[in-house]
């Protein structure tokens, strides 16, 4: 359901125990890089002229690259440690043909609306339904492109991100970890994380345990003027697993993981020009419903000036000014989630098949404050929402696969259940205001909730209202939730058969997923922005659905030799549809409320697509290439009324959506040790069908989506001071793109290039030390650019720009 108000001491003892583990022996995360150090030079020699064979598990099987007819980008530990990566975000605008706006990966320009998070791709970490996207003790990242509904499920329309940790080994203990420092251009602190982990054999051959933990602090750059605090940001996790095998071709393994994140202040920089601000003149007036008159008069700022200049600034606020903002509050969140999970592997039944479990419980816990101010008060008086929420979530799936082929047929068959409920919760939404008379006075005279029927029930100022309706003066404003439940069920299956025609093979697939869904919501809300029911200022609503349907998916592959593959695709993906909540009073004026609806659908994605594969010059090339065309349907998106704060949810009817474009990845190794690798993505998407709500119409360019993204990197491993050493140095670039349909020009983000450059020297058979450069040149480039108003310069204007020039140094030891 989509209804809430939209904005947008446990750390101790982790580093506590991080810091003892350091202690007794600290480890290389990327145990790869050491590896490739110990094997003796003449059989390195003989290896490095060549790229390794991948392998990944796109079809949940373990198989080479070169067989699997999608197109995939893989990301290496090895890579992930050479370019300090610390989150997969951080990867996602070097993938050919990936975008993102703030975080959420977006594939194949899917997006469909003005909204920074389509929710248009989907995250599994070791199978499991999960995004979090620490790569911290992680084997590799594999991204699959195009639509993945009939294996992955759900919201996988442009695709699905596999994140594959490393697993318990039985008979290798390790003690490893990393040390990071980095300073950036304009950030007020240095950045830090620290990691460790530890794998420990209990059992020979049968039970061990691996656990890993990151502990990360990162100063912000957005200051507030007004309280002279700067962005805060911490974030940590502990993973632990138990992998046990009681018998020959059983393997269990039970884990856990716990993260939380705390944040304080924004990432957004506010580049408006208030022109003025309004200054309230309180006159006492005993016969006033709020005890005063109330004057409302304009102060003007000076021309052009942003709003930090106009208004009064703290003292000991120093900072540039696109990176100063001026709020009356900072906001704050804290999130946490405690997730079990169980992987029951069965690797040979009856000479058979293969069995394969994967289950999940979690706990989700959300705790925030939005300052809503300016959009309330215009500044002239305090207000703000607490926001908290306790959800939970059980994922289950079994699915068998044959061990080889019999006939030339490989397949795979399964069912899968995700279930997801929130309890009652009288907490989910409180607005507060502050509660001294001339607060109660100006907020009371400059809002008309007194238009909505409060008057009636002998509410006469905001005061009032809280105390009739919550007991307490201090609060304007409730959201409660009853229950709220949605469940997924899903039986899907896969065929393939592979035959040899003496000119090469060709592998017919044929795959299915038939699903249905249900949700139901009931949920009490009241307060300023609903006015009253009747006779009654609360407003209790329950609401569900169901729906059911089906995704296909063929393909067809010819590989002339080991070293190559041509394929053919087609593939169905979809979201599952959903209820909206009625629209508050406060709400029904807005020039964005005219598609409402009170439940919108799931959508349809259609990809058609044309790849190959090719591993050529005696494996030193290996390139990855793909045209697509996807038709889009009933697409669904976000719209957000900047008149009440409020959003919901609406479908754009028909075939309303078109996307094609090209990708292209190649790596290429020259000699012994040098290796270059090229991405590059087109994507052309746009709408077919105009929605007015969005400000869309056909032929409007889609959000959030550059027309091009490319990456090139070159590799040189070489010798230093008798040590190995390695270098990299890459260049990103991004197109322009825009946030919003009906587009302003301070919603368009311009196009940039990025160059990066980090090195890394084996001191040791255990120690590695590295130096990572970012944005060599300093160019001043901007990630995501939006105005809330169509209209008006005094409302934000967002903008949040990318890292300038910063030195980081990492240190990886193994013990």
């Amino acid at each position: 359901m989509r209804f809430n108000r939209i904005a947008r001491p446990q750390r101790r003892m982790l580093f506590c125990a991080l810091a003892a583990v350091l202690a007794a022996g600290p480890v290389s995360a990327q145990q790869q890089q050491l590896d490739a150090a110990q094997v003796p030079a003449t059989e390195a020699d003989e290896t490095a002229t060549t790229l390794d064979r991948v392998m990944v598990t796109a079809r949940k099987r373990t198989e080479n690259i070169m067989e699997v007819p999608m197109n995939i980008t893989v990301v290496s530990a090895t890579e992930l440690s050479d370019r300090n990566i610390a989150n997969v975000q951080d990867i996602y605008r070097t993938i050919a043909g990936g975008a993102t706006a703030t975080g959420e990966l977006i594939l194949r320009g899917l997006v469909g609306g003005n909204t920074t998070t389509p929710g248009t791709t989907s995250q599994f970490v070791d199978g499991i339904p999960f995004n979090f996207g620490n790569v911290f003790d992680v084997e590799q990242v594999e991204v699959l492109r195009g639509p993945q509904g009939t294996l992955w499920g759900s919201n996988a329309i442009g695709g699905t991100v596999q994140i594959r940790t490393r697993a318990p080994q039985f008979n290798d203990f390790e003690l490893y970890s990393t040390l990071v420092a980095e300073q950036e251009k304009n950030r007020s602190g240095t950045r830090t994380r620290t990691q460790a982990g530890i794998n420990i054999p209990l059992i020979d051959d049968t039970l061990a345990m691996r656990v890993a933990a990151s502990v990360s602090d990162t100063p912000g750059k957005i200051v507030n003027a007004y309280t002279g605090n700067a962005r805060q940001a911490e974030s940590e996790f502990i993973r632990s697993q138990l992998r046990w095998a009681p018998m020959e071709n059983l393997n269990v393994n039970f884990g856990h993981i716990w993260t939380a994140t705390d944040t304080r202040g924004t990432l957004n920089a506010d580049r408006s020009t208030a022109g003025y601000y309004w200054v309230p003149e309180l006159t006492p007036n005993p016969d006033s419903p709020w005890g005063y008159d109330v004057d409302f008069d304009t102060v003007d700022c000076p021309a052009g000036a942003e709003r930090p200049a106009c208004r009064a600034t703290s003292p000991v606020v120093k900072s540039d000014a696109k990176f100063t903002v001026w709020e009356l509050m900072d906001g704050w969140s804290r999130d946490t989630t405690n997730l079990f999970s169980l992987n029951v592997d069965h690797d040979d039944l009856f000479g058979i098949a293969s069995m394969h479990y994967v289950g999940s419980y979690r706990k989700n816990f959300s705790n925030s404050l939005d300052n809503w101010s300016r959009l309330d008060m215009d500044d002239m008086a305090r207000t703000w929402i607490i926001n908290r929420s306790s959800d939970y979530r059980t994922t289950h799936e079994l699915r068998f696969q044959n061990l080889e082929r019999v006939g030339g047929f490989d397949w795979t068959v399964g069912v899968f259940q995700d279930r997801a409920w929130e309890g009652y919760n009288p907490n989910v939404q409180w607005q507060y205001h502050d509660t001294d008379p001339q607060s109660i006075a100006i907020f009371s005279a400059w809002n008309d909730f007194f238009e909505y029927g409060f008057t009636d029930l002998g509410i006469n100022n905001i005061a009032e209202l809280g105390q009739a309706l919550y007991g307490n003066p201090g609060i304007n404003y409730n959201l409660t939730t009853n229950y709220d439940y949605a469940k997924e069920q899903a039986a899907f299956g896969e065929l393939s058969y592979l035959f040899d025609t003496g000119i090469g093979r060709f592998e017919l697939t044929g795959g299915i997923r038939a699903f249905d869904f249900e949700d139901a919501t009931s949920f009490r809300r009241s307060g300023i922005w609903f006015g009253t029911n009747g006779d009654s200022p609360y407003f209790d609503e329950a609401y569900g659905g169901k729906e059911s349907g089906s995704r296909k998916k063929f393909s067809v592959s010819y590989m002339p030799n080991t070293d190559m593959n041509v394929y053919a695709l087609y593939s169905e993906g979809y979201r599952p549809g959903g209820n909206n909540a009625p629209l508050p009073t406060s709400c029904l004026d807005d020039d964005f409320a005219g598609a409402y609806q009170a439940r919108y659908t799931s959508d349809l994605i259609d990809n058609h697509e044309v790849g190959v594969k090719a591993a050529m010059f005696d494996q030193r090339l290996r390139l990855s290439s793909a045209v697509y065309r996807i038709d889009w349907s009933e697409t669904w998106a976000s719209v957000y009324m900047p008149s009440c704060g409020f959003s919901y949810t609406t479908n754009t009817p028909g075939q309303s959506a078109k996307s094609q474009g090209l990708e292209f990845e190649s790596s290429l190794a020259l000699g012994n040790s040098t290796m270059v690798t090229l991405n590059y993505g087109y994507t052309d998407t746009e709408m077919t069908v105009g929605n007015e709500a969005l400000g869309s119409e056909p032929g409007d360019k889609m959000t959030m989506v550059p027309k091009y993204n490319a990456y090139l990197a070159l590799d040189q491993e070489f010798a230093l001071f008798g040590r190995q050493a390695f270098a990299r140095v890459d260049l990103a670039a991004y197109g322009e793109f825009k946030s919003h349909f009906n587009t302003r020009p301070e919603d368009v983000a311009p196009s940039y290039k990025t160059v990066n450059l980090s090195g890394r020297m084996h001191l040791n058979d255990n120690a590695v030390v590295s130096v990572h450069v970012t944005n060599l040149f300093n160019e001043d480039y901007i990630t995501y650019r939006s105005a809330r108003s169509r209209t008006s310069s005094r409302h934000a204007l967002t903008e949040r720009y990318g890292a300038e020039r910063g030195v980081g140094v990492r240190f990886d030891y193994t013990f």
